[in-house]
């Protein structure tokens, strides 16, 4: 084989694998409600009492992909999606096959609460959405303290 070919050959190989590995090709339509703009950052407002609530309507593009939102730490979750429900703490993880809404309603930790009120504090949820091997998202929503007029 000619030498040239073969390096070629390695070379598209190459950038090849970059290019899957760097894709970042959603596998699902986001949309969301009570996700506010400010700033230049998505804001969800946590009330005074720790707890916050936001709406996802998620319309796949592939099927089986994974879905994981990490809250703060300590932060207690219910989760609504398509008729079922899921509770728990910090990181909340499912494979979604059909689109719906998703109802999130959270509680963060007292102390964070006082550091968003009173401290400035700042604190997010992360949500990723992944399949292999190049479907990924990633979104990033910001908890600001909600202001009362």
């Amino acid at each position: 084989m000619n030498k040239a070919l073969l390096v070629m050959a390695i070379v598209t190989l190459a950038l090849f694998g970059y290019a899957i590995k760097t894709a970042h090709l959603p596998p699902a339509s986001v949309t969301y409600h009570e996700v506010f703009y400010l700033d230049n950052r998505s804001v969800v407002f946590v009330e005074k009492d720790g707890w916050g609530l936001f709406e996802m309507d998620v319309n796949p593009k592939v099927k089986g992909f994974e879905m994981k939102i990490t809250f703060p730490k300590g932060t207690s979750y219910l989760v609504d999606y398509n008729g079922e429900q899921y509770k728990g703490t910090d990181e909340f993880k499912t494979t979604v096959n059909e689109g719906g809404t998703m109802y999130v309603h959270f509680r963060v930790p007292d102390d964070l609460v006082k550091s968003l009120y009173y401290k400035k504090g700042s604190a997010e949820v992360s949500i990723h959405l992944e399949k292999m091997p190049f479907w990924r998202d990633d979104y990033t929503l910001t908890l600001a303290p909600r202001k009362s007029k």
